[in-house]
C-alpha cells in the first residue's frame, strides 16, 4: 500500500526548501549591511544615551510610587477577578449547553438539507420496549429459578382409611379415634 504525503507535509517541504534558498542568498547581504550600519548605530547610541539616562532618573520616583499599586492590582486580579471570571464562564457554559446542543442539531439538519439528504429522526420507543421485554424475561427467569423444588405432590395430606379393630366381627369396622393435628382447632 502506498502512502501519499498530505498537503501540509508537501507545503512544509516546499517552505523548508524556500527558506534555505532565501537564507543562503540573504546571509552575505545581511553581513554587509551590519558592517555598513554599525558606525551609524554606534553614533546614534552615543547621542541618545544622555536622554535615556535623564528619562530613567525622572521616571524612577513614578515607578517607585506605582510599584505597590501594580502589586496590589496583580494580587487582586489573581485572587478575586480570575476566579470570578472562571466561575462566570463555567456558569455560562453550563446554562448555554441546551442552546448549543440545539444549534448543533439545527446546523447538522441544515447541512443535510443543503446536501439534499433527508433528516432521519431516531426513534427511541423500540429500544425502550425491547429493554422492557428483556427485563421482564430476566425477572421471570430469576423468579422461576428461585422457587424451591418439592419432592411430592402439592396439596393437603390425604386422610387415612379407617383401621379395623381387633374386636370387630361380621365385617364391621370401627374407626380409630381421630386426633387433631397440632395447631388446628
Amino acid at each position: 500500500m502506498l502512502r501519499h504525503k498530505s498537503e501540509a507535509e508537501i507545503a512544509k517541504d516546499r517552505l523548508t526548501d524556500t527558506w534555505e534558498t532565501a537564507r543562503d542568498a540573504i546571509a552575505p547581504r545581511l553581513s554587509a549591511a551590519r558592517v555598513a550600519v554599525s558606525p551609524y548605530v554606534d553614533e546614534a547610541s552615543a547621542r541618545v544615551a544622555p536622554y535615556v539616562d535623564e528619562a530613567r532618573q525622572r521616571l524612577a520616583p513614578a515607578v517607585e510610587r506605582i510599584t505597590p499599586a501594580v502589586d496590589t492590582a496583580r494580587t487582586r486580579l489573581r485572587t478575586e477577578v480570575v476566579p470570578a471570571v472562571v466561575a462566570a464562564a463555567e456558569t455560562a457554559r453550563e446554562t448555554s449547553a441546551p442552546a448549543r446542543a440545539e444549534a448543533k442539531e439545527r446546523a447538522t439538519s441544515a447541512l443535510l438539507a443543503l446536501r439534499g439528504e433527508k433528516v432521519r429522526k431516531s426513534r427511541r420507543w423500540p429500544v425502550a420496549i425491547a429493554c422492557l421485554l428483556g427485563g421482564a424475561a430476566a425477572g421471570a427467569a430469576v423468579g422461576m429459578s428461585r422457587q424451591p423444588k418439592q419432592a411430592g405432590p402439592v396439596g393437603p395430606t390425604p386422610t387415612p382409611f379407617p383401621q379395623p379393630t381387633p374386636g370387630s366381627t361380621d365385617g364391621e369396622t370401627a374407626t380409630a379415634p381421630r386426633t387433631t393435628p397440632p395447631g388446628a382447632g
